[in-house]
């Protein structure tokens, strides 16, 4: 597949999937590589992760980070629950983290499913059948999403605004649903409506796994497609990725002049 294909693919699927083989002394390399032939800037360090209590936390001072974080803590055999819907960059405003790179070094011994849930497409079809729903999606007090990862995180890095809008005319999601996020359905009771289709019926048409294998990469648009890692179990050799994140969408090169 050339760079134009690849991008093309992400740009109309909203995905793809490549194999790319790591490097040793370096696990991020294969990021570097695969980002300039998509015409991505430089990989970009999430509001979350700039703050310095969180970092701390954390350890992750750079715009990469590997999952799981302490590989070293990981129990060979041992399982791991699924992940709920979400997209990553937990306090950008909408649109704010447009692609994702998932880079599989180890694969889990069973389960270890990346599930992508097309929400702008699930979007567009509940505004067909339910014009009221979709716009309680739009609020722009609709979904609020708030870090656990310190003690005062709670209540200081939060951030509300629409589930679904447009950014530069084009639909964007930041559709999460898990322990981390607030619906305001008091003051919005449509959005109880939209809810239960996103959280059920949707699901039936808008969504798809991928088992990334050793040497796999994801690429998604962060900024159209809600995503979750599916439940696990780690084999001899803990199951491990690594991710970046970049503010803009693939794009094809401005032909030379």
């Amino acid at each position: 597949m050339t760079d134009r294909e690849l991008i093309s693919e992400v740009t109309i699927r909203g995905y793809a999937v490549i194999s790319t083989p790591a490097t040793a002394d370096d696990p991020f390399m294969a990021h570097r590589r695969v980002a300039q032939s998509l015409g991505l800037p430089d990989a970009y360090t999430p509001l979350l992760y700039m703050d310095s209590e969180v970092r701390a936390a954390v350890g992750q001072v750079g715009p990469y980070n590997e999952i799981p974080r302490d590989i070293k803590s990981v129990q060979p055999w041992s399982e791991m629950p699924a992940q709920t819907f979400h997209v990553d960059g937990l306090l950008e405003p909408l649109g704010g983290i447009k692609t994702t790179l998932l880079h599989c070094l180890t694969q889990a011994h069973s389960g270890g499913e990346t599930e992508l849930f097309f929400s702008c497409d699930a979007f567009r079809d509940l505004s067909a059948t339910d014009e009221n729903a979709a716009q309680s999606l739009l609020h722009p007090a609709a979904l609020t999403r708030f870090a656990t990862i310190s003690e005062s995180a709670p209540t200081r890095l939060r951030a509300t605004g629409p589930a679904f809008g447009w950014v530069e005319g084009t639909l964007a999601t930041r559709f999460s649903d898990g322990p981390t996020e607030i619906w305001n359905t008091s003051e919005n009771p449509n959005l109880h409506r939209a809810l239960e289709y996103l959280r059920g019926p949707a699901l039936d048409t808008h969504r798809v796994q991928v088992r990334l294998e050793p040497g796999d990469m994801l690429i998604f648009r962060n900024d159209r497609v809600s995503h979750r890692g599916c439940a696990y179990q780690n084999g001899a050799r803990p199951r491990q990725l690594t991710r970046s994140m970049y503010s803009s969408a693939p794009r094809h090169s401005p032909p030379p002049r």
